[in-house]
């Protein structure tokens, strides 16, 4: 049997898997990613969780055509170059030529988020539609575009990052520079910080997180509902120019936020109605993720495997 493994490098989990052509994860790992190590650290890591995935298959090594690395962004895919990310804090990192010398097999790289978008077209909430965008709600805010199958990826590899639309010029500056984007509304900082400033404080004991809020807004706490009233609407305003753009067939929806539900995707729904062309939205599926902790090492694996079809390019 032919397989190839898929791994998704986080800031907290490294999760790896072996996937065969049809999807099935036939073996696992997950371990802590320990950022602290630095990027020799982890990629050592990285490498140690693909082989641990390996002997859990019970397949030998040599059964496995590829490796595909998903990793948070900005990145250059072709020259197999993370050139930062924010949450391990790494500066021009090559991680597949260090990969491919630890592991004597082909490597390639894409943005976690357009692999999140690539595994649910692929065996998730998006098999067989043609034009796919996937969103992350994570702490921050991802997307990933599937056009028949394939990522987009713009001119030079950092498309996608939906998270940046401007959806209110005037809001609250950004760590990255811009002011007002999607990612300070809808990810799970966003919602603490719309909680915080409307005055809101967890339930004691509970943390400063998220979900605590989430938690109290399904429990009918008024301002609670309110922030999620607000972070649905400002979703709209990024999917609208989302959707005039670039007329998806579905939606998909990831991430520990999106588990808020109708919480966010009533008023979303509400506010896309009154902003969207209705030819736009005619026809126009939303749905959650399938795929959950699996999503992006399945990404990677597919990915993974897509590259087996292109022609060869060394990694060395």
């Amino acid at each position: 049997m032919k397989t190839v493994i898929g791994v998704d490098l986080g800031g907290t989990n490294i999760v790896s898997a072996v996937v065969n052509e049809n999807g099935k994860v036939l073996g696992k790992d997950k371990r802590k990613t320990q950022a602290p190590l630095g990027a020799v650290g982890v990629m050592n890591r990285i490498a140690d969780s693909v082989r641990a995935a390996s002997q859990n298959s019970g397949l030998p090594w040599d059964s496995h055509l590829a490796v595909g690395v998903g990793s948070p962004g900005p990145l250059n895919p072709k020259k197999g170059l993370i050139i930062y990310t924010p949450n391990l804090n790494w500066k021009n990192v090559r991680i597949v030529d260090y990969l491919h010398k630890k592991l004597h097999k082909k490597v390639v790289l894409e943005n976690d988020a357009n692999l999140a978008a690539l595994g649910e077209s692929w065996i998730g909430a998006g098999k067989g539609e043609k034009y796919v965008l996937c969103l992350t709600l994570g702490t921050g805010v991802g997307g990933g575009l599937i056009l028949n199958g394939k990522i987009y990826e713009g001119a030079w590899g950092v498309s996608n990052h939906i998270g940046h639309i401007v959806v209110d010029p005037n809001g609250p500056k950004a760590p990255y520079g811009n002011s007002g984007i999607l990612e300070q509304y809808v990810s799970a900082t966003g919602i603490v910080r719309l909680a915080t400033e409307a005055g809101l404080k967890p339930p004691p004991g509970q943390p400063l997180e998220a979900y605590s809020f989430q938690k109290m807004a399904e429990a009918g706490n008024p301002q609670a509902l309110r922030v999620y009233d607000q972070a649905g609407k400002m979703l709209a305003v990024g999917l609208t120019t989302a959707i005039h753009l670039l007329n998806p067939g579905v939606i998909i929806f990831s991430g520990g936020v999106a588990g808020a539900g109708d919480l966010l995707m009533k008023p979303m729904m509400k506010e896309l109605q009154i902003r969207c062309f209705v030819s736009h939205l005619k026809g126009l599926k939303f749905k959650m993720a399938k795929l959950g902790d699996n999503m992006g090492a399945v990404g990677a694996a597919r990915l993974a495997w897509q590259s087996l079809d292109r022609p060869k390019k060394s990694t060395k």
